[in-house]
């Protein structure tokens, strides 16, 4: 199962840290005339600026008997050039949405060095999408994602619109809703038109074998946090990148920030050798074997599970390979949108009966820990950067051998599993 998913993350990456560099002064054996130093300084400063080689906010002088010292600014490319404030008002608190919001996103004076080639896993767009690249996506194929799906998503110059079908579990919708808007207010005027169906549940549902052979119809397409092999699923970012108020998770940056903050209280060798495991056993056979490895009076193979009802889900995860930065989230999201768009073969229409959806409409009214998450995970205005350039699709041979690793490595702790259980029957 494939899933772009905060939820789990390895460890590579999330202890290493960015410290500015710091310049030492060294002693000088000699120093010149504070004119001719006052001078020189003068036409250096001079030939900067023209030449528009540094940001003046980032850099400040000692002394002009000693070295301009260049500082570095932490976490430029999530840095925002002008911010949005909410309009919550008084009487604004129902439910409309101003009129007021940023329609273009200028880069003239934008710093290339700060723009980058996105992860290698941003190549899944482009397989996700490869389905329907043949045919194109008529308004029937939206349609017929309708059996399933929990709300169809309208962006008309945009501006974000929702027509919900029904309940999906806890707030998942909401907050799905949410990270859509945020990667508006981040990118503003740069969504294309389109029109998509989610479906907020873990499992995959559009069958591959159901749109096999030359009588098939194209298949519908359908958005999810989760997609496989088997299955023609489109891979959406998590709703919990935006927090779950369920079980009080904070936003991914949030999160992030504690993880390297943890990491770096104690090295990995230092610490002690226990699994660990938090959520719902009851919604698959696997999770109830895997509370059998738990600490007992009889056993205690450092393994320490606990169950949390509330943490519903099915589906397994293995997407993030590395650390994955919210920026990271909000370009995936940006690139998907534009290669779907892309494929639409129909004019993005409002339905009847759909609700506009902004950030004043969602955080304005909230209450508790959703009003706390919505507004913690509030991005206050545009990016100074573009989106991160989309990586070229696999290589057809390239990728059946990462499907092949992947399959025998399964293979092989499957393996494992069954020589550990035949050896305790022996034993027995």
């Amino acid at each position: 199962m494939r899933r772009f998913s905060s939820t789990i993350w390895r460890r590579t990456g999330l202890d290493r840290h960015i410290s500015d560099t710091q310049t030492r002064q060294q002693p000088l054996k000699k120093r010149p005339a504070t004119a001719t130093v006052l001078f020189l300084f003068i036409l250096s400063a001079a030939v900067f600026i023209s030449a528009s080689w540094i940001n003046l906010s980032s850099f400040y002088v000692t002394n002009v008997t000693e070295k301009a010292i260049i500082i570095s600014q932490e976490n430029r490319r999530s840095a925002m050039r002008v911010e949005i404030p909410l309009n919550c008002s008084a009487g604004n608190m129902t439910q409309t949405c101003p009129v007021n919001y940023p329609t273009s996103f200028e880069t003239e004076d934008r710093d290339p060095s700060l723009n980058s080639t996105c992860p290698d896993y941003f190549r899944w767009i482009h397989e996700d999408l490869r389905p329907f690249k043949s045919t194109g996506i008529t308004r029937d194929m939206v349609e017929r994602a309708m059996r399933t799906a929990h709300f169809r998503v309208v962006i008309v110059k945009g501006r974000v619109y929702v027509e919900k079908y029904k309940k999906s579990i806890q707030t998942r919708d909401v907050f799905t809703f949410r990270g859509i808007l945020q990667l508006l207010r981040r990118y503003p005027g740069r969504l294309p038109d389109l029109e998509m169906m989610f479906d907020c549940d873990d499992r995959p549902v559009i069958r591959s074998r159901d749109y096999r052979g030359p009588n098939a119809t194209a298949p519908p397409p359908l958005f999810r946090y989760c997609g496989d092999r088997w299955n023609l699923d489109i891979v959406f970012p998590d709703w919990s990148f935006w927090g779950w108020a369920e079980i009080n998770i904070k936003p991914w940056n949030s999160i992030l920030k504690e993880l390297k903050e943890g990491n770096g209280r104690q090295k990995w060798m230092e610490r002690g050798p226990y699994a660990y495991w938090k959520g719902n056993p009851l919604v698959a056979e696997t999770r109830k074997d895997l509370l059998k490895c738990n600490v007992s009076g009889e056993q205690d193979w450092n393994a320490r599970l606990f169950v949390q009802a509330q943490a519903i889900g099915k589906a397994a995860s293995d997407f993030i390979q590395e650390e994955l930065k919210m920026e990271y989230v909000y370009d995936y999201m940006f690139h998907l949108f534009n290669e779907y768009a892309k494929l639409l073969k129909l004019e993005a229409k409002v339905p009847e009966g759909a609700v506009e959806f902004c950030s004043e409409t969602m955080a304005c009214p909230a209450n508790g820990i959703e009003k706390r998450l919505m507004m913690e995970s509030l991005v206050k205005g545009s990016s100074i950067t573009s989106p991160c350039t989309m990586p070229p699709p696999y290589d057809p041979r390239a990728l059946g051998a990462f499907v092949k690793r992947k399959a025998n490595s399964i293979k092989q702790v499957e393996t494992w599993e069954r020589r550990y259980w035949d050896s305790l029957d022996k034993q027995e």
